[in-house]
């Protein structure tokens, strides 16, 4: 049997793949290229590397070839593969759901660290929960917490509650389809990744978002607009000694600051940045 021809290897099809991809003015060409092949070949990036002359079948290379075109078109590589790593577990998400970003990790060991010097906390409130991202990770790292995770999104609950019978913690985390923060019970904290775009970065927003649930990014004119709603509903539902965590765009969180104060006017009000220096959560100690 004659050899297989070198475009069906691992290396000849990342090179097409990259080439495809750049081309396209897509960041990052070369990682991508990497995921979309490891995808293919239900394997590891680093398989591909110690593997470069494994074939790819006809149908894996026109399946590869599908899902290049669409991430050339900009489709977010996460909604091609179905899956999106967050604080080191695997997570599936669809286009119900907002790609779990890494500056949200900050929420989580946040509220690790809080949960750390406050061991009588139990419940938690995870608000605007998406694909149950960071309500996984609270619980998986804090055993003694019950967590409600709400959102208004019936489909992104769906996506969240199979990513919590993924992880077994269904006798923990409990979906909850809810407005914000309306008919809530008390809770010790409170953890808000709500929609954070505003108006103006909505006009110049990068082409990916357009595939992301307008619903998970809509923050209003100025990106404030549900954060502001959830501050008003809060103190009817935080407990007394409680806190609680909002992500939000570096450049609200002077306001947000205010806002909070407004609300809580001898809280302790901290603003926390993530990995890029960028100021990202505000953490309100009541």
């Amino acid at each position: 049997m004659a050899p297989a021809p070198d475009r069906s290897r691992v290396k000849a099809q990342l090179a097409k793949t990259r080439a495809t991809l750049a081309t396209a003015g897509i960041p990052y060409a070369w990682l991508d290229a990497e995921i979309l092949v490891a995808h293919v070949l239900q394997s590891s990036r680093e398989r591909l590397h110690s593997h470069p002359e494994r074939l790819l079948t006809a149908s894996q290379r026109r399946r590869l070839s599908r899902l290049t075109a669409r991430r050339a078109a900009r489709v977010p590589v996460p909604y091609l593969t179905g899956e999106r790593e967050f604080y080191g577990h695997m997570l599936t998400v669809t286009p119900a759901v907002l790609i779990p970003r890494p500056e949200s990790e900050l929420l989580v060991e946040l509220a690790i660290d809080w949960l750390r010097t406050h061991p009588a906390a139990r419940r938690i409130i995870d608000l605007g929960t998406g694909s149950g991202a960071v309500a996984i990770a609270v619980a998986k790292a804090a055993p003694r917490v019950r967590i409600v995770a709400r959102d208004v999104s019936a489909p992104a609950l769906r996506v969240a509650a199979q990513n919590i019978a993924r992880f077994r913690l269904r006798g923990r985390i409990t979906t909850v389809k809810g407005d914000l923060l309306r008919g809530a019970l008390p809770a010790d904290l409170i953890l808000a990744n709500l929609p954070y775009i505003s108006e103006a970065q909505r006009r110049v927003r990068p082409r990916e978002l357009k595939y992301e649930p307008a619903l998970a990014l809509d923050g209003g004119g100025d990106g404030l607009s549900l954060i502001r709603t959830a501050l008003t509903l809060a103190p009817a539902v935080v407990k007394p000694g409680g806190a609680l965590l909002f992500e939000c765009d570096p450049a609200q969180t002077r306001r947000l600051v205010r806002l909070a104060l407004r609300q809580w006017p001898s809280a302790g009000v901290t603003v926390h940045k993530d990995l890029a220096r960028r100021d990202r959560v505000v953490r309100i100690q009541t």
